[in-house]
């Protein structure tokens, strides 16, 4: 009986760390699953204030060589007054509601009583770079011959006081 448990135990850690290993790879993009495994991956991050608010800004992005396949942003404001609060949200639905019906540019807002989240993730590799060219405009954008580029983002996010690390493979 002791086997049994014991065997069951490590079966059960196994696939626990199995399944959080290849959750990490992947991002979900137009509703599915995305392996990110083979791709390079940074996570940046942004220090912005706001009078009487917390700011917490994230980017992931997801690459192979120079071209950037998805970036992922999650821009969070925090503050215990809802007037401010409202009109974050507002702003982030406006900005989202450009991009409405363009298939792989997912965005969501989400309030709380506390703060307001914006979640983006864009699939280079995926959406409509022509639709998406029209809506942004070609002027200061990412987009070079048709592709998303790392540098061109980096460039831009480093105007706006962006910081980029690299993530590392742990041994």
């Amino acid at each position: 009986m002791k086997k049994r448990s014991s065997l069951l135990i490590i079966l059960f850690i196994c696939l626990v760390l199995l399944t959080g290993c290849n959750d990490e790879d992947k991002v979900i993009s137009n509703g599915k699953k995305v392996n990110t495994s083979k791709m390079q991956v940074m996570h940046c991050t942004r220090n912005a204030t706001a009078t009487g608010m917390d700011v917490e800004l994230k980017y992931d992005l997801y690459y192979t060589g120079e071209d950037l396949n998805i970036l992922h942003s999650i821009e969070k404001v925090s503050s215990k007054t809802g007037a401010n609060l409202d009109q974050y949200e507002e702003a982030y639905r406006k900005i989202h509601a450009n991009y409405e019906g363009l298939e792989y540019y997912d965005a969501k807002v989400e309030r709380d009583e506390t703060s307001v989240t914006s979640d983006i993730t864009i699939n280079y590799d995926k959406i409509d770079i022509n639709k998406l060219l029209k809506i942004e405009g070609e002027e200061d954008n990412i987009i070079k011959n048709g592709k998303a580029k790392v540098d061109e983002w980096l460039t831009l996010a480093k105007k706006f006081g962006t910081e980029c690390e690299e993530e590392t493979e742990e041994a």
